[in-house]
């Protein structure tokens, strides 16, 4: 039997989770794991829980809610032997697209009973805030900054919905000053990706690796309301990377420079800081169990 550990945000995903938590923990014992819960109760606590499970020896320490509880959970695993197992549990799951994961959090939870332990890339975002999938800016930050918390409970993904419709109408599209491995650039959305995917099953950046030491950058240079519908059209498709104004390079660090104050999102919420915001790679490697890659 292998230590474990499962941390779990009580109110993510409008705590529809909460009903399989019996049966995921009964499926990981049987797949070898002794796994004890432990719910958080306040912001930042799963990073102190999983901080303290792997100084107590736990060999792994399974996060069970969505991405941001997966990124506080790794922020406490970063430079310990621990790995992390992501269980869905959230409004959004992508890191179960990035794993290669059920979305179903007991199929998932059989799935990581057998998985391999593997290296992951770490981002870090401004103040050493570490990220797993992307940091952004633009327009998609600013409906975070304006997304309504409790619609959000209510409506859980129909609220991102309803305030980007407000957003794309209102957004003034301003220029992003950008530096990637000091080259100056410019863009009205810019994502940093670790993974190549975003906002669910949509590969933003199809290319990106989270164990080649780099990033990928994506960048859409246009302006407005009509030009933005037909990105957003053509990366459900994804046809976007084809488009004459749209922009694909690898770089090891990214200064999101300006406009000074501006908003950006850090795995799928909004960053406690704002621009200009400096996003590279941690010097050490996060173990997660990854049943879609071979060690």
């Amino acid at each position: 039997m292998r230590r474990a550990a499962l941390i779990y945000n009580p109110t993510s995903g409008r705590r529809q989770h909460a009903q399989a938590l019996d049966t995921v923990l009964a499926t990981l014992r049987g797949g070898g794991f002794a796994v004890e819960p432990a719910p958080t109760s306040y912001a930042g606590e799963a990073t102190l829980l999983a901080r303290g499970q792997a100084a107590d020896g736990c060999e792994v320490v399974f996060s069970f809610g969505g991405d941001g509880t997966a990124r506080e959970v790794a922020a406490g695993l970063l430079g310990t032997p621990a790995a992390l197992g992501f269980l869905p549990g959230g409004t959004a799951n992508v890191l179960s697209h990035g794993f290669g994961l059920p979305k179903d959090p007991v199929r998932a939870a059989a799935a990581l009973c057998t998985a391999p332990v593997c290296d992951f890339d770490v981002g870090l975002a401004g103040g050493q805030s570490p990220f797993l999938m992307m940091v952004s800016a633009g327009l998609d930050a600013a409906i975070l900054a304006a997304l309504d918390l409790r619609l959000k409970r209510r409506l859980g993904k129909g609220a991102y919905a309803v305030q980007g419709l407000r957003e794309w109408w209102r957004y003034a599209y301003p220029d992003l000053d950008i530096l990637a491995d000091g080259k100056p650039l410019t863009a009205t959305f810019a994502a940093v990706a670790n993974i190549p995917y975003y906002g669910g099953s949509f590969r933003l950046a199809p290319n990106a690796q989270p164990d080649n030491r780099r990033f990928e950058l994506v960048l859409f240079h246009s302006r407005g309301r009509m030009a933005t519908l037909g990105f957003a059209l053509d990366l459900f498709r994804g046809a976007h990377v084809r488009r004459r104004d749209v922009t694909v390079l690898r770089a090891e660090e990214v200064v999101l420079a300006g406009p000074a104050g501006a908003a950006a999102q850090v795995d799928g919420d909004l960053c406690s800081e704002c621009l200009p915001l400096t996003v590279r790679l941690a010097p050490d490697r996060l173990k997660v169990l990854f049943p879609a890659r071979r060690t």
